[in-house]
C-alpha cells in the first residue's frame, strides 16, 4: 500500500537489517568468544551453528520489521517466504566461501607442482652434466662424452656415427658398434630417444617435428640435415617432447 518511495525505503531496510545481523553474527560474536568460533578455520563457510544462528536471527529481525514498520499482518505463508529470503545471503557466503577455499587449493597445488618441476629440472641438469664413455664393440676405442653434449647417433653398417658437440661446434666420429649397444648404454636417459630404426637422438636439440610428403623428420637446432622419423616411433616421440 506504499508509494514507490516508501517502496523504496522500505525493501532497502531488508538489506540493512542483513547487514547488520551478519555483521553481530559473523564478525562480533566470534571475536567475542574467539574459543568458539575460529575464523581460520572457516574453509566452507561459518560453522553450521552460527549459520542456522544467523537465520533466526534475520528471520525475526524480518518479521519485526514486516509487522511494526510495515504494518503487514503476518501469516505462516509470509513467515515461510520470510525464512527463504534469509537463507539466500547465507548459501551466497558459502559459495564464496567455497570458491575461496577452491583457489587456496589450487594455488597451493601450483606451488607444489612448481617446485617439483623446478626439482625434476634440477635433477634432470645435474644428470646432463655427467659424462658416459661411449665403448666400441671389442672396447678398443671409446668417447668420453656429457649427455647434454651427444647431439645425435646413427647407425652406418657396423659403425656407429656420432655426432656431438665439441667447441660450440658439431663433431662426428665413428666407432664399431651398433645402435642397439648404445642404446642400451643410454638406457634410463630421458632425453634420448630412438626415432628411426638408424637413428637416436637427443631431444634437447630438436626444434620442431616436421611432416613432409615422404613422411616425419626432426629439425635440430645445430644439425641442418633433417633426421627421419618412423611410425613405430612416432607416438611414443610425441608423447616424450610434449613432457619436456
Amino acid at each position: 500500500m506504499l508509494d514507490y518511495n516508501n517502496r523504496l525505503l522500505f525493501v532497502t531496510g531488508f538489506g540493512a537489517i542483513t547487514f547488520i545481523s551478519e555483521c553481530i553474527v559473523l564478525i562480533l560474536l566470534p571475536l567475542t568468544l574467539p574459543k568458539w568460533f575460529k575464523i581460520s578455520e572457516w574453509e566452507s563457510g561459518p560453522p553450521v551453528l552460527l549459520s542456522l544462528f544467523l537465520l533466526a536471527i534475520t528471520a525475526a529481525a524480518f518479521a519485526f520489521y514486516i509487522r511494526f514498520v510495515g504494518r503487514v499482518p503476518l501469516s505462516l505463508y509470509i513467515m515461510f517466504k520470510t525464512v527463504l529470503v534469509c537463507l539466500i545471503p547465507i548459501i551466497i557466503l558459502v559459495i564464496l566461501y567455497k570458491n575461496k577455499s577452491l583457489e587456496r587449493l589450487i594455488d597451493v597445488l601450483k606451488e607444489q607442482n612448481n617446485n617439483l618441476f623446478s626439482q625434476t629440472r634440477e635433477n634432470a641438469d645435474t644428470v646432463l652434466e655427467e659424462e658416459i664413455d661411449i665403448l666400441s664393440d671389442n672396447k678398443s676405442d671409446k668417447l668420453t662424452l656429457k649427455y647434454r653434449n651427444i647431439v645425435y647417433i646413427k647407425s652406418a653398417d657396423n659403425y656407429i656415427e656420432l655426432h656431438y658437440i665439441e667447441n660450440d661446434l658439431v663433431a662426428k666420429k665413428l666407432l664399431r658398434n651398433t645402435l642397439k649397444g648404445i642404446e642400451n648404454q643410454l638406457a634410463g636417459q630421458r632425453y634420448f630417444m630412438r626415432c628411426h630404426r638408424t637413428s637416436i637422438v637427443n631431444t634437447l636439440y630438436i626444434e620442431k617435428l616436421v611432416r613432409g610428403y615422404g613422411g616425419y623428420s626432426l629439425k635440430l637446432s645445430c644439425y641442418e640435415e633433417k633426421i627421419p622419423v618412423s611410425r613405430p616411433y612416432l607416438i611414443q616421440l610425441r608423447e616424450s617432447l610434449s613432457d619436456i
